[in-house]
């Protein structure tokens, strides 16, 4: 009882919320959870979106990254779109190897340490940080400041995504892709 209580003691949880906005209309949201117990910090994230294109367009993702005094220890990367799962895959590290399962053929990685991963953005202002591990392409990408608290990460599709900061705090993203424009903007 006295260690759940001092575990309990030390655990902190904080929660930010966006709204996902296409065309200056609302049409999803993602909820972005960081947790500290004891030299782990846990990070989550859940987004659903629902808008038109040419056809009704519904998608759930999720992500969570687990590190122990700045290591990646695991981290899961899951989207589902119109009801059919397009991505899952997770990331362990073993030894000082991550090895990545997408439930087909396990990989292993040699990039140990990861102390930066895309979920990270929303936690943390990549001011001293150059790269951050991307679970999906499952490569580090280059963060260029393109100003002041404003930052771009192209991704090997040939998309991008624009972040921006106040106080430490991601404030806004804008998502350029090839088929759309959106932004994720923080709820007050």
């Amino acid at each position: 009882l006295l260690l759940l209580a001092g575990v309990i003691a030390f655990s902190q949880t904080n929660q930010l919320r966006y709204s996902i906005k296409r065309k200056g209309s609302q049409v999803g949201s993602i909820s972005f959870f960081q947790q500290f117990i004891g030299s782990k910090k846990i990070l989550r994230t859940k987004s659903e979106v629902k808008t038109r294109m040419l056809f009704l367009f519904t998608a759930i993702g999720r992500e969570e990254s687990i590190y122990e005094n700045g290591v990646l220890l695991s981290s899961s990367v899951y989207q589902k779109l119109n009801g059919n799962e397009k991505l899952n895959k997770k990331t362990t590290l073993v030894g000082r190897n991550y090895v990545v399962n997408d439930g087909k053929h396990p990989e292993t990685l040699t990039n140990y340490p990861i102390s930066y991963n895309m979920i990270c953005l929303f936690a943390m202002e990549p001011v001293a940080v150059s790269k951050t591990y991307s679970d999906k392409f499952q490569q580090f990408l280059d963060i260029q400041t393109v100003k002041n608290h404003h930052y771009r990460i192209k991704f090997p599709d040939a998309n991008y995504n624009e972040y921006f900061y106040r106080d430490g705090l991601c404030t806004r993203v804008e998502v350029h892709h090839s088929l759309y424009r959106s932004s994720f903007e923080l709820k007050n």
